[in-house]
């Protein structure tokens, strides 16, 4: 199941970008990148750190979210560049996507 999750992942990344008119790739890496790093955030603390579900989810959901803004203020503050709520919206999206895939494959 966690082969199924990671190609749809893709296929969808790639569906995304082909959809260039809509959705910039800038976008399509914050919503993969932040599904995939909530499956792996989540597996890790099943796995590795022997959590429960919940606390895995919580573990998962919030270290991604953390990282995605940290991002976006280091974008603002190290590049000199803005902070973008869309990327964090974009973010968000993958989060939800990433928890979908756990409850459905765990």
């Amino acid at each position: 199941m966690k082969k199924i999750a990671i190609f749809l992942i893709i296929l969808l990344s790639f569906s995304l970008l082909n959809a260039k008119q809509l959705i910039s790739g800038d976008k399509v890496m914050h919503f993969t990148s932040s599904a995939f790093i909530t499956c792996w955030n989540y597996g890790f603390s099943r796995d590795i750190l022997d959590q429960n579900h919940q606390k895995s989810l919580v573990f998962a959901v919030s270290l991604t979210g953390s990282l995605g803004f940290g991002k976006e203020v280091s974008d603002k503050h190290l590049k000199k560049t803005y902070f973008s709520w869309k990327d964090i919206t974009f973010d968000l999206a993958g989060i939800a996507l990433g928890m979908i895939i756990i409850n459905n494959t765990r």
